[in-house]
């Protein structure tokens, strides 16, 4: 296969997903498609069996399964996987994504969203509606995003969170728009996330179609490594998270302008808010201009936010009650 015949190339990295990666990888060569697609495995030196299963599957499909496996942990050496071996190995127009703790559910996905996008030359990516898996609880499963019907995604309905508009396990983006990544996401990567500045800086590029049809499976909570895993509980973690953003923010401010620039202003400044919050700055909270978020805030939050301030070792002790860990 070579460049002129690979209409797609899906990325799929893995890290200890031992237990699921033969779910992501049997999905992927399950899709019925009239043109030629590649997909590119990472096994980022995981320390279970999953590069046992990425061999075996690249073995039965070596026509569409390119493996790579790393002899060092890049992620933990803050090296990108996609910009290192991804995105320059790619052959395909098009660019899909599915982390190996995921998978696809409609053998037609690829056919469809690409359909979409040869006929739309204008519109930066296509996505669709997600089956959000609750692996650790008796909690049911739920769409991604409410369901509202086939629509177009703008930069106002990303840039407040991936988590309201879609999960990448669904994107099909151009690759000559996420070959050249702005400053913003190299900023973001720093911090471990890359998938919310690529669908920012997509949305800047032209227009996202969503499709209501749910055709893939988000697992949260899949192992102990997993970025989902406990968030709320790791201060460390979370507050890293919240300073990447505003990093983000603070960059993407220069690529935006008018209503685009407030909407940009408006996140950053709830990110900040939240910051100050996790740094015990209850004070600062209250003073302006991060006392209109917190005017805005519901009764709950108020009472606790005074017994914060007030009280902090009966907050702490609550905290601890919650799960929460001692912040």
């Amino acid at each position: 296969m070579d460049n002129d015949s690979c209409k797609i190339s899906v990325l799929c990295a893995a890290y200890n997903h031992e237990d699921t990666v033969a779910d992501a990888l049997e999905s992927f060569v399950r899709q019925k498609t009239d043109f030629a697609f590649e997909v590119l495995v990472n096994d980022d030196a995981s320390a279970d069996g999953t590069a046992a299963v990425i061999r075996s599957y690249a073995e039965r499909y070596p026509e569409i399964i390119r493996p790579f496996y790393q002899p060092v942990n890049l992620y933990s050496l803050h090296r990108n996987v996609y910009e290192e071996f991804f995105i320059p190995n790619a052959r395909g127009k098009y660019l899909a994504f599915c982390e190996g703790d995921d998978y696809w559910t409609d053998p037609d996905k690829l056919q469809l969203q690409a359909d979409f996008l040869d006929s739309h030359p204008d519109y930066a990516a296509c996505v669709h509606n997600t089956v959000r898996h609750f692996c650790q609880s008796s909690r049911p499963d739920e769409p991604f995003v409410p369901p509202a019907g086939d629509r177009d995604l703008s930069f106002a309905d990303v840039v407040p969170g991936m988590g309201r508009a879609f999960h990448t396990s669904s994107l099909l983006a151009r690759r000559d728009i996420l070959a050249r990544h702005p400053d913003f996401y190299h900023i973001s990567f720093r911090y471990g996330v890359g998938d919310y500045p690529d669908a920012l800086w997509l949305s800047l590029n032209g227009p996202i179609r969503f499709l209501e049809r749910s055709m893939s499976v988000y697992r949260v909570c899949s192992n102990p490594g997993s970025w989902s895993a406990n968030l709320d509980a790791q201060y460390n973690k979370f507050k890293a998270f919240v300073q990447g953003e505003i990093e983000m923010f603070t960059a993407l401010r220069a690529h935006v302008s008018g209503e685009d620039l407030a909407l940009v202003d408006r996140e950053l400044l709830k990110r900040q808010y939240e910051l100050l919050d996790l740094e015990g700055r209850c004070e600062e909270q209250l003073q302006p201009p991060y006392d209109q978020i917190y005017r805005s805030m519901p009764a709950s939050y108020k009472c606790k936010h005074f017994l914060k301030r007030h009280f902090p070792g009966l907050h702490s002790l609550y905290r601890q009650k919650m799960g929460y860990g001692d912040w």
